[in-house]
């Protein structure tokens, strides 16, 4: 789940404790050039807005169709942009052409057990699915049982599933890693870090105290080992041999769907040179290590390389969702 998902999903509590009303528009299926993938949350209490179902082009006009609907309304119920919406007489499309097909539900405040679970398995980075009766409203928290985001249909019935949060492990403590970590976690990213330097421990001032990270002091072999997956970014930023090459061994073993190194040509030249004679890696494995990490966006200082790095881990999932991961499933 993105981060403004569940930030929408944080604000939609204060809603509930305050015993209000309001409806949740989830993205179920989009067409074309659509803003917001599948899975995607808006909510509208009738006074302020949460989230995004078009990336702002058409919200508007969808409030107000929710706040000129009748009492006899049933909910939850299917929406779709590009066919439906009319105002003022004139269809209401995309500027992108693009269609979004939406669930709309009205949530009361008998409804907080179920949003306080969708909010709790968020919060975690758990992978779950939300499953939504349309004859009967109701609503539950399942396990995830379809690969990555997707959302089944049936007659009567839409399951929305929530993939794992995508991880980024660090390995070394840096000015650039203090970046990175900063970023990963404001991108809605399960953020981890090891070094097995604890010299530097007084260096890293972004703890779990200061809303940050806390290090893993242990081997990076050992750290990838445990954390990597297929959600996960393996990134080398110590400039250290001693961790940035010994990860990046256990990295090429892994399922990460990124792997990325610091440092100049000239490091990465010395650093392939080193893997493949003393980590015996093949030509294969050292070419999916993206080195000099990050996209080429000329950045020099550490908080510029952070911001190339974050970049070209965002680049690197989307072209991952376009061929596999984001889909709606027939049943």
């Amino acid at each position: 789940m993105q981060l403004t998902d569940l930030n929408v999903l944080s604000g939609v509590r204060d809603w509930m404790a305050r015993d209000e009303s309001f409806w949740l528009c989830t993205i179920i299926g989009t067409y074309g050039s659509a803003p917001r993938p599948c899975g995607s949350l808006f909510a509208w209490n009738g006074k302020q807005r949460l989230g995004s179902i078009s990336g702002g082009c058409l919200e508007d006009a969808f409030i107000k169709q929710l706040d000129n609907a009748t009492t006899a309304q049933h909910y939850p119920y299917e929406f779709c942009y590009s066919k439906e919406l009319v105002q003022d007489g004139i269809q209401v499309e995309l500027p992108c052409g693009g269609v979004i097909r939406l669930l709309v539900e009205k949530i009361n405040p008998e409804h907080a057990d179920h949003i306080e679970q969708v909010y709790q398995r968020a919060a975690s980075h758990q992978a779950f699915a939300r499953q939504v009766d349309l004859v009967t409203a109701k609503a539950q928290v399942i396990e995830h049982q379809l690969p990555s985001t997707a959302v089944v249909m049936t007659e009567n019935r839409v399951t929305i599933a929530y993939d794992q949060v995508w991880t980024i492990l660090i390995l070394g403590i840096s000015q650039v890693s203090e970046w990175v970590a900063k970023l990963g976690l404001m991108a809605g990213c399960d953020v981890k870090v090891c070094d097995m330097r604890k010299s530097l421990a007084d260096s890293w001032t972004f703890d779990a105290a200061a809303g940050g990270v806390d290090i893993s002091w242990c081997s990076p072999d050992i750290f990838v080992d445990q954390h990597a997956d297929k959600n996960s970014a393996v990134l080398a930023l110590a400039h250290d041999p001693r961790i940035d090459d010994i990860g990046l061994m256990a990295a090429v073993e892994s399922d990460a769907y990124y792997i990325g190194a610091m440092g100049s040509m000239k490091t990465t030249s010395k650093r392939f040179e080193r893997l493949a004679r003393i980590g015996e890696l093949t030509d294969a494995q050292l070419a999916s290590i993206h080195a000099p990490i990050g996209l080429k966006i000329g950045s020099k200082t550490p908080f510029e390389i952070a911001v190339s790095v974050i970049a070209g881990l965002i680049d690197k999932r989307h072209q991952l969702a376009t061929t596999v991961n984001i889909k709606t499933v027939a049943a």
